[in-house]
């Protein structure tokens, strides 16, 4: 440096003798230029082809229901007993399950509640919603089903339970 330039009581740039500005402690810290951690893959458009499409999920094991809702043909029998005494034969059909006849008279929905049990015993495809909605739509028809498919599971496997 020329002489005569020098600031007072700062050190040369080049001296040994200068100190810090911060405590070492309080430095900044600048991180240095480092590698990405990851690589972008390049922004190419995916065409997904559906070759076939999903179907239902249906659980190994499970099956439908004998016959269908408005089957009552195969049975007149049944369905003109419950046309005429439709809380009858819910308590008929409780007593076949070994459980208390008097229950639907105390329960709500007691058919429906029937229907339910029978279908998660029997492994049959169906859900709570839906069996509510079919008694109270159709509930003879209903229980004429659940009567035909009782009668089914007995026959096959020489009892309900």
């Amino acid at each position: 440096m020329a002489p005569g330039t020098e600031t007072a009581g700062l050190p040369p740039y080049n001296s040994s003798e200068a100190k810090p500005l911060y405590p070492t402690e309080m430095q900044p810290a600048f991180p240095s230029p480092a590698q990405p951690l990851y690589q972008t893959p390049p922004a190419v458009p995916t065409v997904n082809v559906i070759v076939e499409q999903p179907k239902p999920v249906v659980s190994e094991g499970y099956r439908d229901w004998k016959d269908g809702l408005c089957d009552c043909g195969n049975n007149c029998g049944n369905c003109i007993l419950t046309a005429l005494f439709y809380p009858c034969m819910v308590c008929h059909m409780y007593k076949l399950y070994g459980e208390c006849c008097c229950t639907p008279l105390v329960v709500p929905m007691a058919d429906m509640v029937l229907s339910v049990k029978h279908r998660s015993r029997h492994r049959i495809v169906g859900s709570v919603a839906g069996d509510c909605c079919t008694f109270m739509c159709c509930g003879p028809c209903a229980l004429c089903r659940l009567y035909r498919d009782m009668t089914f599971v007995e026959a096959l496997k020489g009892s309900l339970q």
